[in-house]
């Protein structure tokens, strides 16, 4: 008799572990997806960073570019 219950136990344990091995690849697999999702957003706003700052870089240069070009229409004006 006592060798059942023993059985039965042992069954109940290992049914319970095979769970909590279920449960545990889930959280894991959850954990994996959102640390993806988490470097894939960074990666975006990094990216979003970068073409603000090169936005910016070709701003400043076609300013100066037209800076330049007016200051030769006027140092041409001027030698006239």
């Amino acid at each position: 008799m006592a060798k059942k219950e023993d059985i039965k136990k042992m069954e109940e344990n290992w049914e319970s572990l095979k769970q909590e091995d279920k449960d545990r690849e889930q959280e894991e697999f959850r954990d994996l997806k959102q640390k993806e999702r988490k470097r894939d957003k960074d990666k975006a706003e990094k990216n979003s960073k970068k073409d603000s700052k090169s936005e910016k870089a070709s701003a400043r240069e076609e300013r100066e570019f037209m800076d330049q070009a007016q200051k030769e229409k006027t140092a041409k004006k001027d030698k006239r």
